[in-house]
């Protein structure tokens, strides 16, 4: 009996799921270390209407971790790279549903970014697309933190472009 306790107590508490994300650089000059980065459109290319505003939430992540990691830009700025993000798809998903089996209720972000210069060349294309699959009571509210860890997933991929140190 203890045994089972152990096991639905682990289920309950760890979460699954998929996580990828890329960049694709088409104009390596554009990434210099004064490289900024404006958040200039972020689009719901889903097709579906949500409870939530999808593209707030986005656009308040990218800011957040842009800032974070010091590459925030705004008009004006040397270097200034504008990207626009549409999310591809959005499932809020729902972590009693993902305890009960796992796949069952995921919760899904794919996103798509393309990152322009001044004159409207794309520099760069980026994707990222996380998924928490199964789990229970850690996973709740996973609808929300799934766009600071997609925005995560980007920025990471930009700063490595920026500092020179190309991400695989």
């Amino acid at each position: 009996m203890r045994i089972l306790q152990l096991i639905v107590m682990i289920l309950f508490l760890t979460a699954c799921g998929t996580v990828e994300h890329n960049v694709r650089v088409t104009d390596e000059q554009a990434f210099r270390p004064e490289t900024k980065i404006l958040v200039a459109e972020v689009s719901n290319k889903t097709g579906e209407t949500f409870d939530i505003d999808v593209e707030q939430m986005l656009r308040e992540a990218m800011i957040k971790e842009l800032t974070r990691e010091n590459l925030l830009g705004k008009a004006g700025d040397p270097g200034l790279i504008s990207m626009n993000v549409n999310i591809i798809e959005y499932r809020k998903g729902d972590a009693f549903k993902r305890w009960l089996w796992p796949g069952y209720g995921s919760t899904v972000l794919v996103v798509e970014a393309t990152l322009l210069d001044a004159e409207g060349n794309v520099d760069a294309t980026a994707k990222a697309n996380r998924s928490v699959d199964a789990g229970g009571g850690y996973t709740v509210g996973a609808w929300k933190k799934i766009f600071e860890n997609v925005s995560a997933d980007l920025v990471s991929d930009l700063k490595a472009n920026i500092s020179g140190t190309t991400v695989k």
